[in-house]
């Protein structure tokens, strides 16, 4: 879709997974395993995004650009540590250009379904007055989620704050989308994780 971007926060070091979980292998059906922070570029490309910027650390993106196709953006991150994922969205959100929609997802979950990630695009284009929706599965928030350009001004000021309290802060502008899709639950943190979704320890491209 026009004027859609998703951005991939893809800058952690993984200490828990074993490895940087942008470079986790994640199978493509009828292709080779590709570094999951492409895996999601790609799935996005395929459905509704017209680009994807992927953020990330100076050490992984050799790896990445190996794998990069037209409409993926690789950004580099040298946001302290401390501020995590908020820090490459405050990378992220400086180039984004002429974006009117952007899906943000953490580049450690499932590549979102295309029906999930179109459900809360027309959740917020039905009203004019919302800056954000995000999926929830059986009560409880998950990823992606789906805003418009002017919600993340925050994030071109100095200590952006983590999304889900900048989410919380937005109010009744922030609505919650209930999904029938369990993965929007599922954060690929540890060994255990990933072996729940693909039956197989972790592996990283290199």
């Amino acid at each position: 879709m026009k004027g859609v971007v998703t951005v991939i926060l893809a800058a952690g070091r993984g200490a828990r997974l074993g490895g940087p979980k942008a470079l986790l292998a994640w199978p493509s059906p009828g292709g080779p395993e590709r570094p999951l922070a492409i895996a999601h570029a790609e799935e996005r490309l395929a459905a509704e995004s017209a680009r994807a910027v992927i953020v990330t650390r100076k050490q992984i993106v050799p790896t990445l650009l190996r794998y990069v196709r037209p409409g993926v953006d690789i950004f580099v991150s040298d946001a302290a540590d401390e501020l995590g994922p908020a820090g490459s969205l405050a990378c992220a959100a400086a180039r984004l250009g002429e974006a009117e929609k952007v899906i943000v997802t953490p580049v450690d979950a499932p590549p979102a379904r295309r029906e999930t990630v179109l459900a809360l695009l027309s959740r917020l284009d039905a009203d004019p007055n919302l800056l954000a929706v995000r999926p929830t599965y059986q009560g409880r928030g998950g990823h992606p989620v789906v805003l418009r350009l002017p919600a993340l001004a925050r994030y071109l000021e100095p200590n952006p704050p983590p999304l889900r309290d900048h989410l919380k802060a937005l109010g009744p502008r922030c609505a919650d989308e209930p999904v029938a899709d369990a993965a929007v639950r599922i954060d690929l943190d540890g060994p255990a994780d990933v072996v729940g979704v693909l039956r197989a320890m972790p592996r990283f491209l290199s």
